[in-house]
């Protein structure tokens, strides 16, 4: 009886150590789409200097009864013209926040960027203004938050970016200032397994 009772709990043991991935609603205006990825189909969205939650890029997570993995990444926004001067040192801040304007993580990226860089996939960019052209994002950091239970939204915001060249530092914190673009988004539910021990 002991040994079918514990056959059958191993049975069922890996199916309780898989994550569920559980489903989300990104409410981001349509103006922060930047664009889609060629390769992968991945949504590539603007990430502004703002305070304001709707304005960020607002993501509604669904309902989950257990703590909760949401991760992003994160790029430098870059315009890199005929007159981009090279190497330059990137710095990118965001804020995710939560419960209206409270602030659940700061993020920084650090890169620094070469003549020749192009980004890893082709981005089916929204817009096909003259402005636009050499948009790029630029560099990748995989950003996780361990959220707890129960119903959720998240909003993604600009908080600085600082251009550094030699000694000379360029800061752009600008109310509505696109600096940085976020791409793959994924949202799941831990589910630790049970751990049996016979002594």
């Amino acid at each position: 009886m002991l040994s079918a009772l514990l056959s059958l709990l191993m049975l069922f043991t890996p199916l309780a150590r898989q994550e569920v991935v559980l489903k989300y609603e990104t409410r981001a205006q349509e103006s922060l789409k930047f664009g889609k990825g060629q390769t992968s189909g991945l949504q590539y969205y603007d990430v502004v200097v703002t305070r304001q939650p709707n304005s960020g890029v607002l993501i509604k997570l669904d309902y989950s009864r257990r703590n909760t993995t949401f991760s992003f990444d994160l790029h430098h926004r870059l315009s890199l013209d005929p007159d981009f001067v090279y190497p330059a040192d990137i710095t990118t801040n965001i804020d995710v926040m939560s419960g209206g304007t409270i602030t659940i993580g700061s993020f920084t990226v650090v890169d620094t960027i070469n003549s020749g860089y192009t980004f890893t996939e082709p981005i089916d960019k929204v817009s096909k203004s003259d402005v636009d052209r050499y948009i790029t994002p630029f560099g990748k950091k995989t950003i996780t938050l361990k959220l707890g239970p129960g119903n959720q939204s998240i909003s993604i915001v600009g908080q600085s970016v600082v251009v550094t060249r030699g000694a000379k530092n360029v800061r752009n914190d600008t109310p509505g200032q696109r600096i940085a673009i976020v791409s793959n988004f994924k949202y799941q539910e831990d589910q630790p397994g049970t751990i049996l021990t016979i002594d």
